[in-house]
């Protein structure tokens, strides 16, 4: 018996090689996708939920309550954005009167 004719025949196939890495990619990339769109899904179910919740304060509320209601509550908002801006100027106004009162003193 030959040395040869115990071995498998070794036949180099670079289109080959090339193919089986160009597959693993591909089936990287897909495994990427499916976890892309599980997460995307879950999103969804989640913005799903959020919105059902809404509906279901309008629900309590027509249209027009629930209109107005948005438009209070903005208005609140405001009132309080201006709060909290006038609460922080008289906070700077006094502890410049701190520091004034701790320099010449």
């Amino acid at each position: 018996m030959s040395p040869s004719e115990g071995r498998k025949p070794s036949i180099d196939f670079p289109k080959l090689d090339a193919l089986e890495a160009t597959v693993r990619r591909a089936l990287r990339q897909l495994e990427v996708w499916r976890e892309r769109a599980t997460a995307s899904e879950a999103e969804r179910r989640r913005l799903q939920r959020a919105l059902d919740d809404l509906g279901k304060v309008t629900d309590d509320l027509g249209a027009t309550e629930a209109a107005e209601e948005i438009r209070r509550l903005r208005a609140e908002n405001n009132r309080l954005r201006e709060q909290l801006r006038e609460g922080r100027r008289q906070a700077e106004q006094l502890a410049r009167e701190v520091e004034f009162l701790e320099d010449s003193g």
